[in-house]
């Protein structure tokens, strides 16, 4: 399980990263996206999976401006 936890904190760092960020700021973008997913997915009773494609959709959408 924690394997997999820090599987997605680096593959969702290295989105951030790939958009400008620095690493030591990727690492918390990601670990508070992850955070607020497991809310979202509650919320909505949703999967996790879903609720982090949301969240990356938003930052991308909010990145390109729109």
């Amino acid at each position: 399980m924690m394997e997999d936890l820090n599987a997605q904190l680096d593959a969702i760092g290295a989105l951030f990263i790939n958009m400008g960020a620095s690493e030591s700021q990727a690492k918390v973008m990601a670990s508070q996206l992850l955070k607020r997913a497991g809310q979202i997915a509650v919320d909505r009773q949703l999967s996790q999976v879903e609720a982090v494609e949301i969240l990356l959709k938003q930052v991308v959408e909010a990145r390109q401006g729109g």
